[in-house]
């Protein structure tokens, strides 16, 4: 095939993928289901790619996702927000004992009902920071087909039915909702730029998170300094959440029905085991800081950090609390991971 060919190919798809989540996120929209636009998306992606349709999402549309997200969350940031941050240290105490908890609940599991190997079970057990997650798998003799498998399927249940499971709970009222348009688009495009500047430069940088959480501190150190006071139209978000629902949707291209069959299961049943743990944790934070169950739940939540970040931004929970503490567990899953797993890999062998 000719390059041009290819690139021909790959628009096809993108756009059959972009127009796809767009139309379940606007179904969702219409049935009034908790973060519509991303759920909605999520689950015709993943129904298109199951179906072995070529589905995709250009990595500079992913990029501007990311940015026009950090950019919003970071506008909602005002002084009374920060001010909350007083009781941080004891949830993200929480979470810290919770994300060991999980780990090691999800081990047991993967290890001896579903009899995975040590390496893969454990890699398989990562709350979050799956990039970081494949890539040391990879190097490891873990399965990475199953690892992979088990980590997107725990965050397809997290991003499709999180918000359900709370809303059905009475958990899902909005406690900080995106602020209405404020600025001219000239100011909006001003504000952008600037996020995403340094949104790239935080991504290049290898900084956790990237170009959602740089974008989100540019834009929330603009606005607490008072260099600018423009929010962006949902005109803006919408695009951008749909594109985040789609993206989790992708990871699920190539997968077979026979890999969904044998996966599916022991992969749900994982998800189950390390969800039911860090609730534990959720509700024992909330009791201790007399916070909302339902953003602790959200924050503690075992998935991606940009999909959870935009997630809980998208249920209305403070966007502060909610990037500080994924970016907390991101952090710190990405320096013990690897000393864990020598550890561990270590004593098995006797050493």
């Amino acid at each position: 095939m000719s390059p041009s060919g290819g690139r021909g190919k790959a628009l096809r798809a993108s756009l059959l993928t972009l127009a796809a989540g767009g139309l379940g996120g606007f179904a969702f929209h219409l049935a009034g289901l908790p973060a519509a636009w991303i759920s909605g998306a999520l689950l015709l992606t993943l129904a298109l790619a199951l179906a072995r349709v070529d589905v995709q999402v250009p990595k500079p549309i992913e990029i501007a996702s990311y940015v026009v997200l950090g950019t919003s969350m970071g506008t909602a940031l005002t002084p009374d927000l920060v001010a909350q941050a007083t009781t941080w240290p004891v949830s993200m105490a929480f979470l810290t004992v919770s994300v060991f908890c999980t780990m090691a609940g999800s081990m047991l599991y993967f290890r001896h009902v579903a009899r995975w190997s040590l390496e893969t079970a454990f890699y398989a057990s990562a709350p979050g920071a799956f990039s970081a997650v494949v890539g040391m798998a990879a190097e490891s003799g873990a399965d990475l087909r199953r690892v992979a498998f088990a980590q997107t399927v725990r965050l397809f249940l997290l991003v499709a039915a999180l918000p359900n499971i709370l809303g059905a709970a009475g958990l899902a009222s909005a406690q900080v909702a995106a602020p209405p348009q404020r600025g001219g688009w000239a100011e909006v495009a001003l504000l952008l730029a600037a996020c995403a500047a340094c949104g790239l430069l935080a991504g290049r940088v290898r900084m956790p998170g990237g170009v959602i959480v740089g974008a989100l501190l540019a834009s929330a150190a603009l606005h607490l300094a008072g260099l600018s006071t423009a929010t962006l139209p949902m005109a803006l978000l919408v695009p951008a959440f749909v594109v985040l629902g789609c993206n989790v949707g992708v990871r699920f291209r190539g997968t077979s029905l026979y890999t969904v069959r044998e996966m599916t299961l022991v992969s749900v049943v994982g998800f189950v085991v390390s969800a039911g743990i860090s609730a534990v944790f959720a509700v024992l934070a909330a009791l201790a800081t007399n916070d909302d169950p339902g953003k602790l739940l959200t924050a503690f939540a075992p998935g991606a950090l940009e999909a959870m970040t935009a997630l809980g931004f998208a249920l209305g929970y403070d966007p502060a609390f909610m990037s500080a503490h994924h970016l907390f567990r991101f952090a710190g899953l990405s320096v013990a991971l690897p000393l864990m797993a020598r550890l561990l890999f270590a004593v098995r062998e006797g050493r």
